[in-house]
C-alpha cells in the first residue's frame, strides 16, 4: 500500500473476504490499515495466501505471501475492490474461488486504490488459486444487483452457493451511484450454480414477511432432510442506524431439495421456521459460523463466534455459542473479554476454527491488531478447557463432541446423542415433516449413523478471546462504517 509492505506492515484488517481452498487460505478485499509508526488505512489491493498444510504458530513460522491483483485479459475490466462481499469454495475439482457482491468502501476517495464503484455486468468474479488469474461472469441477465451486508453458505458437495437478502447502495455499482445516502434492502435468495457460473433467485418472502436481513449467518447442513437444509440465525432488518435486531429465539429454515420447484405464490417455497425454547444468545449481527458434524451425524453443532449490538452503546460480544441440531438447542460454551466483529472463520485441520481479522470496537482504527497476523485458532473439540491460541495443527485427532454440548443433547464425544428433536417439539406439522418424515410434531429426527459426511464444513464467519488468544470479528452498521472509514491518518494507542 503506496510503499508500505503489505506483509511486514500489516495493522488491522476488517470487513474482508475469505476462503480456504486446497491447503491454502486466501484473504481478499476489505478495509486495511498499514503502521510505519503512524497508522494509516488503505482500500486493500492484495490477495493474502497462507499456507494451511502444515502446521504452524502465527508467532514464530507462519507462510503467506501477497498477491497482487491482476486485470482479466479478455477484457481489462479491473477486479472489485470490495468490502462485505464473499468467497466461496466451489468445487473440490475448480482450481477457482469465487468472488460475489459486496460495496465500494466509503472512504476518502483520494486513499490509495481507492476504485470508483464498477460495473454490475459482472458481479461474479473467478480467481484461480493456481495460476492467481481472475476472470469475471456475466449474470446480471438473472441477478443484476451487487448485493453486500448479505448472508452466505455453499453447498460445495452440489457445487451451489447461496446469498441471503442484503442490500445495495451508492457504492454498489456504477448503476446505483443516484442512490445518495438511500440504501435498499433486497428480497430473495440468490442461487449460484458454481459448476456453470450461472444464477437464480429464489424467493424469500415468506421467510422475511417483507423484511429482508442483513449481517446474520447462514450455514449448510448436508446430514438433514433429503438433501441438505440451511439454517439462518441473528442479523438485523431496516436500515442504519435504525436497525431491529432479529431474535436468535428462532430460526428459519430452507429445504435445498425445494430447489427442484419453481417459485409459487401458494406456498412456502421451501421455507420454514423453527421456535427455540430456553437460554439463547442476545441478537447481533456481524458474526461468523462454522458447521462441525458428530461422527455419526447424531448431531449438527454450529459454531457461532463474536458480533455486536449497535442499538446499544458499546455492546460487542467475546463468545462462542453453539446451536446444536436436530435438537435446536443454544449451549454457551466460552465467554471472554476480548470481542471481535467484522471477521470471518473458516472450519480447519480437521476440528479447529480459524478466524481472520475484525475489530473490537467502533474506534478500533487507532491501534493495530494484537494479533498481528490477523488470525487465531479455537479446538472446537476442546473449548473452553483449551480456549484460543496461536498454533494451527494440520493433523489435528477428528472432530469430537465437545462435553459441554453432550451435557445439554445426551450421548459422548462420538455422538449417540439422545435429544433428537426441539424441546417444547417442532414448531409445526411442516416442519416435523421436513426433519422426520411424518408429521407428528413430537417424532424424533431418525439418526442413520452415517459417518460418510465430512465432520467439518465451513460456510460463515466465528472469532474468540483476544488477549494473547484467538481474534474474531462481527461486522458494524453501515454509518458506523461510514465514520470508521472516514478516520484517514490515525495515532497508534
Amino acid at each position: 500500500a503506496n510503499g508500505l509492505d503489505p506483509l511486514n506492515n500489516f495493522c488491522r484488517r476488517w470487513y474482508h473476504q475469505s476462503q480456504v481452498k486446497n491447503g491454502m487460505l486466501f484473504i481478499q478485499g476489505g478495509m486495511e490499515s498499514f503502521s510505519d509508526r503512524s497508522v494509516v488505512q488503505y482500500v486493500y489491493n492484495y490477495v493474502i495466501a497462507i499456507n494451511m498444510s502444515t502446521s504452524w504458530d502465527w508467532k514464530s513460522n507462519i507462510s503467506e505471501i501477497a498477491i497482487n491483483l491482476t486485470t482479466p485479459l479478455q477484457t481489462g475490466n479491473p477486479v472489485p475492490r470490495v468490502q462485505s462481499a464473499v468467497l466461496f469454495q466451489g468445487t473440490p475439482d475448480d482450481p477457482q474461488i469465487y468472488l460475489y457482491g459486496g460495496v465500494t468502501p466509503s472512504i476518502n476517495k483520494s486513499f490509495p486504490y481507492w476504485q470508483w464503484p464498477t460495473t454490475n455486468q459482472y458481479t461474479l468474479w473467478g480467481f484461480n488459486t493456481q495460476s492467481y488469474n481472475w476472470i469475471q461472469y456475466d449474470i446480471f441477465s438473472s441477478v443484476p444487483e451487487r448485493p453486500s451486508w448479505g448472508a452466505s453458505a455453499e453447498a460445495s458437495d452440489r457445487g451451489l452457493a447461496f446469498y441471503l437478502n442484503g442490500l445495495i447502495s451508492n457504492e454498489s455499482s456504477v448503476s446505483t451511484e443516484n442512490l445518495g445516502s438511500t440504501t435498499i434492502s433486497l428480497e430473495g435468495m440468490v442461487v449460484l450454480d458454481l459448476n456453470n457460473q450461472t444464477a437464480t433467485n429464489r424467493s424469500t418472502a415468506t421467510m422475511t414477511d417483507g423484511n429482508p436481513r442483513v449481517r446474520g449467518g447462514l450455514v449448510y447442513i448436508s446430514g438433514l432432510a433429503s438433501k441438505g437444509v440451511l439454517v439462518t440465525v441473528g442479523g438485523a432488518t431496516g436500515r442504519s442506524p435504525n436497525l431491529n435486531l432479529v431474535s436468535m429465539n428462532q430460526v428459519n429454515i430452507f429445504d435445498v431439495a425445494s430447489l427442484a420447484s419453481p417459485d409459487s405464490s401458494t406456498s412456502s417455497n421451501g421455507w420454514y421456521s423453527q421456535t427455540i425454547a430456553g437460554t439463547a444468545p442476545d441478537p447481533r449481527i456481524d458474526f461468523c459460523l462454522v458447521l462441525a458434524s458428530a461422527p455419526d451425524n447424531s448431531s449438527f453443532n454450529i459454531y457461532m463466534y463474536g458480533g455486536w449490538d449497535p442499538t446499544q452503546t458499546n455492546k460487542y460480544f467475546d463468545e462462542v455459542w453453539v446451536l446444536s441440531l436436530p435438537s435446536f438447542s443454544w449451549i454457551k460454551i466460552y465467554s471472554g473479554t476480548a470481542p471481535r466483529f467484522g471477521h470471518t472463520c473458516h472450519a480447519v485441520g480437521n476440528r479447529q476454527m480459524i478466524t481472520v481479522g475484525g475489530l473490537d470496537n467502533i474506534n478500533a482504527t487507532d491501534y493495530c491488531d494484537w494479533e498481528y497476523k490477523s488470525v487465531a485458532i479455537y479446538d472446537l473439540t476442546e473449548g473452553e478447557s483449551v480456549g484460543w491460541g496461536s498454533v494451527f495443527s494440520a493433523e489435528k485427532a477428528p472432530y469430537q463432541i465437545n462435553a459441554q454440548i453432550s451435557a445439554v443433547i445426551g450421548g459422548g464425544p462420538n455422538g449417540n446423542a439422545t435429544k433428537l428433536l426441539p424441546y417444547g417439539g417442532w414448531s409445526n406439522t411442516l416442519v416435523a415433516s421436513l426433519f422426520t418424515g411424518t408429521t407428528n410434531q413430537t417424532a424424533p429426527v431418525p439418526i442413520s449413523g452415517s459417518t460418510t459426511t465430512p465432520a467439518l464444513s465451513a460456510p460463515s464467519s466465528t472469532k474468540s478471546t483476544r488477549k494473547g488468544a484467538i481474534a474474531g470479528g462481527v461486522a458494524g452498521g453501515i454509518g458506523v462504517i461510514a465514520i470508521i472509514c472516514a478516520l484517514i491518518l490515525l495515532k497508534r494507542r
